[in-house]
């Protein structure tokens, strides 16, 4: 019984709208309980149904994992949401070069070369 349970539970796990995932999910739950229901039927036998079970099972549950798949949700065209993106104003133009600035230091005036003392 805990076998269908647990075969059980993984067929419902693979709901998605993914039909690989379900194949793939429901083929491994199939094998599980189909190897636990031959081995269970066989037991006299030393359980040599599991692997014919499992086989089974798996095929079975492979059908089971496809026919579960969810179609995929509709694809609705939605518009773009609006900007809240605040615009901050531009600048305002300059109004005038300003005058060009004075050196703050000024050299001294040069002063004219002398002529050698003559003697």
């Amino acid at each position: 019984m805990r076998i269908i349970l647990a075969g059980t539970l993984l067929a419902l796990v693979a709901c998605t709208s993914d039909p690989g995932t379900n194949a793939t999910e429901g083929a491994v739950g199939g094998a599980a309980v189909g190897c636990g229901i031959g081995a269970a039927v066989t037991a006299p036998l030393l359980g040599v149904g599991c692997v014919p079970g499992a086989i089974i099972g798996a095929a079975a549950g492979t059908g089971t994992g496809l026919a579960s798949t969810t179609p995929p949700p509709p694809s609705t065209a939605y518009a773009p949401p609006p900007s809240t993106a605040y615009a901050y104003p531009a600048p305002p133009p300059p109004l005038a070069a300003p005058p060009p600035h004075a050196p703050s230091y000024t050299y001294p005036p040069v002063a004219p070369e002398a002529s050698p003392p003559s003697y």
